[in-house]
């Protein structure tokens, strides 16, 4: 029963935070308000379902913001440079698996620490990226994007009411759930988390599944630079910046553990949403945004001991 509660809070949290705002701040409960939360939470909860599996299987990764950028910027010069727009997205998002696999292979053939590797590639993926946008450039760190059908990724709406980014955002997060709940690298990404050694024993390829998670967040991260790209009508070298953060925060508020073999792509869904209606009440109670940084970063920690609890009173 208390595994049960443990599980839910984030879910309870969210519905109490949504309709005290609604009942307290006046146009929170608009219908435009609450697509504007989806839309901007949209590229976090993408990036979230990939962090969900690297947490999952106790890894971390600093880099995602960082390679968010970069992704963005070669999406930007692929277009200048002629390339057919759907190709240019193939190859932006393609940009992030490959950071992806760099992150894993540090990981699995050096050995590195999941946070040592993925803080060098942090500052190797935006050193880079800045270094690329004034090369093509001349000046400055973005790459302007002249194609208008672009802008639909980041602000189309299907059917006439549903924004792009929240579409792809949802098929992103049931994709993830059926991945991590009925296939083979979701058993394995649990078992690489719960105890690696137990999984090398009973026949995991370790270094294979590890290699995939990274991969698979990597793209997703490719995959938000396109969105971010598209929103901001350009590459920009700057873009993501502090966005592993939240990524990371979001995976954790909702119920996923630093520690690893626990996470849910339900649960990250939840906690971005909850970082996304904090931001939002903020922002409509013109409160500054410090106060978001200071009540997420209390949400972070009361997650985390709240993990560390539950922990010591089971025993793992």
């Amino acid at each position: 029963m208390k595994h049960l509660v443990g599980k839910l809070l984030p879910f309870l949290f969210l519905f109490v935070l949504a309709v005290g705002l609604g009942l307290t701040t006046p146009g929170f409960a608009n219908p435009n308000n609450i697509a504007n939360i989806l839309r901007f939470s949209s590229v976090i909860v993408i990036m979230g379902v990939g962090m969900t599996f690297v947490i999952v299987a106790a890894g971390i990764d600093l880099s995602v913001g960082s390679v968010l950028a970069f992704s963005s910027i070669i999406v930007a010069w692929c277009v200048q440079a002629g390339i057919p727009l759907a190709w240019s997205l193939v190859i932006g998002t393609a940009t992030g698996s490959a950071w992806g696999l760099l992150n894993g292979l540090l990981i699995v053939l050096l050995r590195l620490p999941p946070f040592v590797a993925t803080l060098a590639s942090m500052g190797m993926a935006r050193g880079s990226a800045i270094l690329l946008s004034r090369w093509v450039s001349g000046l400055g760190t973005s790459i302007e994007i002249p194609d208008e059908s672009f802008m639909v990724i980041g602000s189309g709406k299907l059917f006439g009411f549903a924004p792009v980014p929240v579409v792809i955002m949802f098929v992103v997060v049931a994709l993830g759930a059926y991945i991590l709940n009925h296939t083979r690298l979701g058993r394995y990404t649990f078992a690489i988390g719960s105890n690696i050694e137990a999984a090398r024993y009973s026949g995991v390829s370790v270094g294979r599944y590890t290699l995939l998670v990274y991969v698979l967040l990597g793209t997703l991260a490719g995959l938000g630079g396109m969105i971010e790209a598209s929103i901001n009508r350009g590459g920009h070298a700057t873009l993501g910046n502090g966005y592993e953060l939240q990524v990371i925060a979001a995976v954790v508020i909702g119920g996923g553990s630093l520690s690893g073999g626990a996470g849910t792509i339900l649960g990250t869904l939840t906690g971005a949403l909850i970082m996304g209606v904090i931001r939002n009440g903020c922002i409509l109670n013109n409160l500054d945004y410090e106060w978001q940084l200071v009540v997420i970063s209390v949400l972070i920690a009361a997650a985390v001991a709240f993990d560390t609890y539950r922990r010591r009173r089971s025993g793992v």
